[in-house]
């Protein structure tokens, strides 16, 4: 079963430990529509985030983001 993929870029604003990057992680990808979620380690304020565009939107993801109490935008690629 083939499934459609999509990635996106979020820019976290704040300086954030990386322990708590790394639970922002886990919490995307609680997402049944997100397939991984991975912090840069050349820049710990940038999440790449894998995604079924047919489940999610890059919208609905950053609002995700946004809902653990950081700001963020999403990233052109």
């Amino acid at each position: 079963m083939d499934i459609s993929v999509a990635d996106v870029m979020v820019h976290v604003d704040e300086s954030i430990p990386a322990e708590e990057m790394h639970k922002l992680e886990n919490v995307v990808r609680t997402d049944v529509c997100v397939i991984g979620a991975c912090t840069s380690k050349e820049d710990p304020h940038l999440l790449m985030v894998t995604y079924n565009p047919e489940c999610t939107s890059s919208g609905k993801v950053l609002n995700l983001v946004r809902a653990q109490g950081v700001h963020a935008e999403l990233v052109g690629l």
